[in-house]
């Protein structure tokens, strides 16, 4: 198979991908979830052991889970339950946890752990699916959908845009310039690794779905949309949830008469616009995605309630959104592609049922006098504080091995293997940066 058949196949092999159910996806994402939170809660090692530990139990665990051992999901959450059920309830009785709910919510603003945790674990998943996606043994119902459907990188996309929601810095008081200022090295970085990929993507010959953005359009420049235009609407609101929620409702309602058609349809992509059309028209739908993470970091941020009113607040809203997005799904199906109700609704239904459940478990461990504490594991403070680079750093090295191997036709030992050094060079180079204190 010469280069340009090579390259063909890899695109026929990507396409038509329908997905999976919604649940098959929640327990792709509570998996790594659940390995992760047992690392957090169990007393923790010297830095060295304590990274190995780490890799084994979260990392290897990824990497099994959706290689060798695929079609054993289920049995693996429960599991990982099984063994956070005996941590909990050997270092806990019921006493202990009706105090800590009783407590007033004091999670400092600056270092709420959960946001953390969870920052660090979706840039770790996304970067293990851009390289993973490439191979015959990770299932293609966990790649991108072509239309419609739900998936584990469709997820993602969705994760990642609500991971910048919830560190959004607030710009009250300030004024047009004072937004773009605050936000200008932000999205210099973001459109600058856009057009870095797009011509790496174009000077290279890089196999790439047109259908997932548009000819031009990529996911950085995604999130500088969503960055800039959110920061804007904030100006003139402080209403978070009704903002998003009007975002929505605009956003599949111009789908609903006619943006939906254009971008399903077989228009040239002669114009500039045209050619973007995927990724021009799904902006406004993860703008709502975005805003409504602001929305979650407020409810973090209410020190003048207990931690089991939050702990009720994020309930409500998995009801709600759950709800919602199972409705709305029956009447107008689920698109990454368009972001429209179903997905964005879907996706926050995820974060936040996952945010209540890792913060119930800070609000626990975070407790001196019995000795107990809530540690985020070393693996994600340190992803988290080059989150943006850990993920070019993914993006690179997943070229550089797409472009020396054909990673469709090799055999599933090479697969297991090439997956385990790509992730170690990547968290090594990250964790190393931390050790000495860098941050770019």
């Amino acid at each position: 198979m010469d280069n340009l058949s090579y390259k063909k196949y890899h695109v026929t092999f990507m396409e038509n991908n329908d997905g999976t159910t919604v649940l098959h996806t929640f327990f792709r994402v509570l998996l790594t979830v659940q390995t992760a939170l047992l690392c957090s809660i169990r007393p923790m090692f010297g830095e060295q052991e304590q990274y190995a530990y780490e890799y084994v139990s979260i990392i290897l665990s990824m990497i099994i889970a959706h290689t060798v051992f695929v079609d054993q999901l289920y049995v693996l959450n429960f599991v990982t339950f099984c063994f956070i059920v005996y941590e909990f309830c050997s270092t806990n009785s019921v006493e202990d946890i009706c105090k800590a709910l009783a407590k007033l919510n004091n999670i400092s603003s600056a270092k709420i752990k959960t946001i953390t945790f969870l920052r660090g674990l979706t840039y770790l998943i996304t970067v293990f699916c851009i390289l993973a996606v490439d191979f015959k043994e990770f299932p293609r119902y966990l790649a991108k959908t072509e239309r419609y459907g739900y998936s584990l990188m469709d997820t993602g996309v969705g994760l990642f845009v609500i991971m910048s929601g919830l560190v959004h810095k607030d710009v009250s008081g300030g004024n047009c310039y004072s937004i773009i200022l605050s936000n200008a090295k932000f999205l210099i970085v973001l459109i600058s690794l856009g057009l870095v990929r797009f011509i790496t993507i174009k000077q290279l010959d890089y196999h790439e779905h047109v259908t997932e953005y548009g000819v031009h359009w990529n996911f950085f420049f995604t999130l500088a949309v969503c960055k800039l235009v959110s920061s804007f609407i904030l100006y003139y609101s402080k209403k978070p949830l009704l903002l998003s929620s009007l975002t929505l409702i605009l956003h599949e309602g111009l789908l609903f008469f006619g943006l939906q058609d254009w971008v399903f349809g077989e228009n040239d992509r002669e114009s500039l616009i045209d050619a973007n059309r995927e990724g021009i028209a799904s902006s406004l739908g993860y703008v709502s995605m975005y805003l409504y993470a602001v929305y979650i970091r407020s409810i973090f941020c209410n020190s003048l309630v207990s931690t089991y009113e939050v702990l009720m607040k994020f309930a409500l809203n998995v009801g709600i959104l759950w709800s919602l997005s199972f409705f709305i799904n029956i009447l107008r199906p689920t698109s990454r592609t368009l972001a429209n109700a179903g997905f964005c609704l879907y996706v926050e239904a995820i974060i936040i049922t996952i945010t209540m459940v890792v913060y119930f478990f800070e609000v626990i461990y975070q407790d001196k006098e019995r000795g107990l504490s809530f540690n985020v594991p070393y693996t994600l403070l340190a992803i988290n504080q080059n989150g943006l680079l850990y993920f070019l750093v993914g993006n690179l090295l997943t070229g550089l091995i797409n472009i020396n191997i054909r990673t469709l036709l090799v055999n599933s030992f090479t697969t297991f293997i090439l997956l385990n050094m790509y992730m170690l060079l990547t968290l090594a180079f990250i964790a190393y940066l931390k050790t000495k204190g860098v941050k770019i």
